[in-house]
């Protein structure tokens, strides 16, 4: 046999052995790591900087202070096309869902809402100090009937249904996103142009003070170009603002639709998703939960917002997951039953969306009638006025709608082809994804204006199986 050179020192067994046991080491120390990271991650968000989350995560609805917000709104899409020249920006309408709010169920906690950064707490103070100064109280004015509401949320305190501290800074963030993404469009530098611009909110304390942040930094800081504003009240939660879209047994239908998406909640739910809801039931905070909506409404508020460890007993926790698994079904069950067939689903919802379609259909018409003036409509509402939009035009969305969620209609007119719509939903161009806006109503990239016209006035009542809108609005 040939001999075999062995180097001075430790046998070649000896030192195989000392390798494999250093990498059995390594793997043991990541694992441990590892999972008191996804440990730190899954019951103290209050540890990071900066939460981080899977795709779809319903720490997403939070949409905390940290994440920045991105998007595609304003025109520099049309940078560099053969159109640009022809193309101006003459109008947007804004539609969007207030900010983070204490759960709707009773809340008894002083101090839980204080925003949970430093530097957004000294943020707040310095909002509030401007929210209630003079001036801009002589630009953002307040509807009469809207006066009643403070125009900030309290510091710390949590209180059932109302806005919080942090709520309140995602409006002034999205206002100043927005502020960016516009100011140097031909909506405000076009100094041959007047902007008409109006503001309107539900009566809820959390819907005032969200339109209050975000126009704080959307249009008091471009106060130079624009008229003093009167933030309208509307009657409804669907914004109607005239007598031509009222419906006083709205509540009603609303909760006959209620009841229906329980039993399709029922129906509908697997045994994991029923293990998950006795789970749920079985702690005192969601105990007076019977609805995937009310779950997700106090684990929001209670928890996973705030920061909280979510509840916890021996084995048994209320995990991120058991969320997750909830909003997949809210989600599915409530686009089955807009789409399976013309009921009450699909009645009340066209009925809640038509009020703020029939008023971009309004700033079409304006545009057209009056070239030297721009118009901007914002409508600060809720989850239940941002899904129904979504809902009959056909877009996609996790339902409920995540806090700040927003739809942006984008008027533009073409010298030579008149005006046409863009349409983003949470910062994205879902044109494409309008059921009515197809094959020829098509162009640049947009819907033809007309098209959306024809919807508000024929397509959406035939949606809804009725000829106009009063017959819409019966039990």
């Amino acid at each position: 046999m040939p001999h075999t050179h062995i180097a001075p020192g430790m046998p070649r067994r000896v030192r195989l052995i000392d390798w494999i046991l250093l990498v059995v080491i390594f793997i043991t120390i990541y694992t441990i790591l590892h999972n008191e990271s996804d440990n730190e991650i899954e019951t103290s968000d209050v540890q990071l900087e900066k939460p981080i989350w899977k795709k779809e995560d319903i720490r997403e609805m939070c949409q905390f202070l940290e994440h920045e917000v991105t998007g595609e709104e304003g025109d520099q899409w049309v940078k560099g096309n053969d159109y640009e020249k022809k193309l101006r920006l003459r109008g947007i309408t804004v539609v969007f869902r207030h900010g983070e709010r204490s759960p709707v169920s009773k809340v008894e906690d002083d101090i839980g809402c204080l925003a949970s950064r430093d530097v957004d707490r000294k943020a707040f103070v310095a909002y509030k100090e401007l929210a209630e100064s003079d001036e801009i109280k002589a630009f953002l004015k307040l509807d009469p009937q809207l006066k009643q509401y403070p125009r900030v949320p309290l510091v710390s305190k949590c209180v059932s249904g109302m806005l919080t501290a942090e709520g309140a800074l995602q409006h002034l963030r999205l206002g100043k996103y927005f502020r960016h993404r516009y100011e140097k469009t031909k909506l405000f530098a076009d100094e041959n142009q007047r902007i008409v611009a109006d503001v309107v909110s539900s009566k809820y304390n959390r819907t005032v003070q969200s339109a209050l942040a975000f126009s704080t930094e959307f249009l008091y800081k471009q106060r130079t170009f624009l008229a003093p504003i009167q933030i309208k009240a509307s009657n409804f939660s669907y914004h109607c603002i005239d007598q031509s879209c009222a419906c006083q047994i709205h509540k009603s239908i609303r909760r006959i639709y209620e009841e229906e998406h329980l039993q399709q909640f029922n129906e509908m739910k697997s045994d994991d998703v029923a293990d998950e809801e006795k789970k749920f039931l079985s702690f005192p905070q969601f105990a007076a939960s019977f609805d995937p909506f009310q779950m997700i409404d106090v684990g929001l508020g209670s928890f996973i917002c705030r920061r909280k460890t979510l509840p916890c007993r021996l084995k048994e926790c209320v995990t991120l997951d058991s969320f997750n698994k909830m909003i997949n079904l809210t989600t599915s069950r409530g686009s089955r039953m807009f789409d399976d067939k013309i009921g009450v689903a699909r009645r009340l919802q066209s009925m809640e969306a038509y009020p703020i379609l029939s008023y971009l259909r309004d700033s079409v018409n304006k545009i057209r009638k009056f070239p030297h003036s721009n118009y901007i409509q914002i409508f600060s509402g809720h989850d239940v006025t941002v899904g129904p939009i979504l809902r009959v035009l056909g877009i996609p969305f996790v339902d409920p709608p995540h806090y700040t969620s927003r739809i942006v209609f984008e008027i533009y007119e073409h010298s030579d082809d008149g005006l046409f719509i863009r349409t983003l939903y949470n910062g994205r161009n879902k044109t494409y994804n309008i059921r009515f806006c197809q094959g020829d109503d098509i162009k640049y990239g947009m819907c033809k204006a007309t098209a959306f016209e024809k919807f508000v006035k024929e397509g959406l009542f035939q949606l809804a199986g009725v000829m106009e809108f009063k017959d819409m609005c019966y039990i």
